[in-house]
């Protein structure tokens, strides 16, 4: 490797930054089920990160018709919904954000979910 393209390897992997959470969700989470919840969560890093929701088992969280949705920005929506469709797998659980790019991988605090019917 010349001198050059040694420099050149060493400026590209300066400007390489593992996760860090901008914004990382609060422990807890208590919504009713007529409004709904939401959990934010963002992270900066180059390049940038993305994001990802964890259940409270590890596995990858993902979309629930009508209950759940991971939108684009790293936001997790708990949609209102019916008493009769209350989950305990999603609406009483613990969920947690992961950060991750090609530099390293961040994971947040345990956020504990709970959903109340309202009156």
């Amino acid at each position: 490797m010349s001198q050059h393209e040694l420099q050149s390897a060493m400026s590209f992997d300066s400007h390489l930054r593992g996760p860090s959470f901008v914004m990382e969700p609060p422990s807890r989470l208590e919504f009713s089920n007529s409004s709904g919840g939401w959990l934010d969560c963002s992270a900066s890093g180059s390049p940038q990160p993305s994001i990802d929701w964890l259940s409270v088992d590890g596995t990858s969280v993902g979309d629930v018709s009508g209950i759940r949705r991971v939108l684009r920005n790293g936001t997790l929506f708990l949609q209102p919904f019916a008493a009769q469709s209350y989950r305990q797998d999603i609406h009483s659980t613990v969920y947690r954000c992961v950060a991750s790019n090609n530099v390293g991988r961040i994971i947040s605090r345990d956020v504990q979910v709970r959903a109340g019917e309202s009156l």
